[in-house]
Order: C-alpha cells, then structure tokens, then sequence
C-alpha cells in the first residue's frame, strides 16, 4: 500500500526544531515522492546524491514526520567503520570496573550489557534488544516505534570498505554479534521495516555492488531552470505560504535579486573550473536578511548588495576572474594626525 500517496508536488512541509536539528521547511517534488515509494516497496535503501543544499538530508526529515516514524541520523567521517554501525564495546570502561570489583569482591556479569552501546542499525533493526543495553536503556519505557527512518549522511566520506561492508547487512537486514552470539535485526517480529537513506555530495565514487543495493535518488536541476529553482526554494523558507505562513519574512523582490546574484556567481564559478555557490549559501543569505532587517524591504536589500560576496565567493583571488574576487579591503584615514605622522608616510611612499 503507498506511504507517500496523499503528498503532491510543490507541498510545503513544515519541520519543527528539535534537540538535533533546527526548524526548517520542505518542499516536496514528484520524484522526491516517487523515488520514497520505490524503497519502502522494494524494501531497498534510498541513496540521495546531489550538491549541498539541495535538501538532501531534510529529505530523510521530513519522510519520517509524514510517516509519522521515529527519526534517527548520523553523519559518516574519514574514520567512521562499519562496526560503528552496528555497536561499540566499551573495552576500557569495563577493565576499569573489573579492576574496582576486584577489591569489593564484587561480579561484572549484572552490568555486562552496559559496555554494548547499540548503533544506529541495532536500533532500527531490533528496538527492543537496544533498549536493554548501554545508554539505549534510557529508552526501555517507551513503546516500540511505529516505525523508523535511518539517515546515514555523507557516506561518500568514508572510504569504500565502509559501503562494502555494509553491503551484506543490508541485504539481509541483520548483523550478527559473534561475542554476544546473537544476530540482530532478521525477524522482526511484526515491525515494519525501516527506511534507511544515505546521502552523498558526490566527493567521492561509491563502489558498484554498493549502488545496485540501492534506489538512486539524485536532486538537481537544469541550468536553464535553476533560478527559478532557487526561488521556489526560497519562497519555501522565508516566502508566503498557503497554510504554512500567512505572511513573507523575505519580500519576493529580495529573493529573485539574491537569487539573480548566485546565478551570476554561479555561472563565473563553473566557467574558472570551481565548486559553485547554490542553495546552501542562498538559503544562508536569506536568512541574515531576514534577521537584519526584518520586515524592511529596502533595508534587506541594501544588506543583500553589502553580503552578497562574502557569501557567494569563496575562492579568495581567482587569476584572470575578477568577477569571482572579493573587493580588496580599503583602509580609511580615520584621523588627520595618521594622515601627517611621518612614519606613515614613509611606508606609503615604500609600498609604491
């Protein structure tokens, strides 16, 4: 039965703060909806490649509040390993308390399950067992989840032993604790399988057997569209909202001039060979506006011609591209008596 049916393309979905993530809004494509539907039907993981911004990781968000599931993440690093995954033992806490039970007399065998701190694929794939280990006992008096979203984020940062690894686990949808001598995940007993997203910005290639394991999902779009692209994306965040905010934080004039900047920037950026601006640094634009001058149409675009290039070019001086430069700082004589002091002179006269 479809999960994402009741959801059209160009809605707007409002996503609360929460401890881990600040509040933001989504606004969902066809694809978006088509491609969440694939995975949860095929009971593969939903791989989302694309440049920063694009919305890749609140994608992952918003899936599990429409689903009404628990929402996990976790954000993979040069040395993240597969077993991170899974589970940690905590080797050296458990030396320590062996050592002080020597001298009370005492046993380890009641706090064995402390040294197990489940992973993010033990809590989705066996909630319970999780929740009668290290900190996941903090959770032993909730109810099991209606089901659960698992965001694995950047895996293109890991090396490809980390996707290889992980090729068999979620083939099958179980791992197996040689020292405990039991297999997670499998039977779920009448848990709904979960959905695992990973994300990568493309950094780096990700191994074949990886891909095939997985719906590819990959967010972007044409030159010839992107500004108003960018647009309805800032309208989205900051613009006015039927049902989601009755009234603009950013006036539309402010966000197609922001958004006819980055275009420009864009473009020089991808002629001189460099990482684009998009709309990772529009969307951070926005809101400086927005916090600056608040309501104030003419001041929010005087800040945006002040901003803009500190946010749009980030590649120091470019050779042969001075569309890409930021203005060279000036100095100003603040006082008449810096302006005689001979010293001052002297350097000047150096430098030229």
């Amino acid at each position: 039965m479809p999960k994402f049916d009741k959801l059209k393309d160009g809605q707007v979905t409002h996503l609360p703060k929460t401890a881990e993530c600040s509040e933001s809004w989504h606004q969902w494509s066809q694809r978006e909806i088509d491609a969440l539907e694939l995975a949860l039907a095929a009971r593969r993981p939903l791989l989302v490649r694309g440049e920063p911004g694009t919305g890749k990781t609140q994608l992952a968000r918003a899936a599990a509040q429409h689903l009404a599931w628990r929402f996990e993440s976790t954000t993979i690093h040069s040395r993240y390993e597969a077993q991170d995954l899974q589970y940690r033992f905590d080797a050296v806490k458990r030396l320590a308390d062996a050592q002080s039970l020597q001298t009370t007399a005492g046993t380890l065998g009641e706090h064995e399950a402390d040294y197990w701190e489940p992973g993010p694929l033990w809590r989705v794939f066996d909630w319970n067992s999780a929740c009668g280990h290290g900190s996941g006992r903090a959770d032993a008096d909730q109810p099991v989840p209606a089901g659960q979203v698992l965001l694995i984020d950047e895996i293109d940062k890991a090396e490809s032993d980390l996707p290889n690894a992980l090729l068999e686990v979620l083939g099958q949808r179980s791992f197996r604790i040689p020292a405990l001598g039991r297999v997670i995940g499998g039977d779920l007993q009448g848990q709904p399988l979960p959905l695992v997203i990973f994300t990568t910005n493309e950094e780096r290639e990700l191994p074949a057997a990886f891909l095939r394991r997985c719906v590819v999902l990959t967010l972007g779009v044409a030159a010839d569209h992107y500004l108003d692209w960018l647009m309805q994306r800032g309208r989205a965040h900051f613009g006015q909202v039927k049902g989601v905010r009755s009234q603009a934080l950013v006036a539309a004039e402010v966000l197609a001039e922001a958004a006819r900047q980055l275009c420009e920037d864009r473009r020089a950026a991808l002629d001189a060979g460099l990482p684009p601006p998009g709309v990772a640094e529009y969307l951070d634009l926005l809101y400086a506006l927005h916090e600056l001058a608040p309501g104030d149409t003419p001041g929010q675009l005087t800040w945006l011609a002040r901003l803009n290039t500190y946010v749009y070019r980030k590649h120091g001086h470019v050779e042969g591209h001075p569309e890409l430069t930021q203005r060279p700082a000036v100095i100003a004589e603040t006082s008449p008596d810096a302006a005689a002091d001979p010293s001052v002179k002297s350097a000047r006269k150096r430098a030229r």
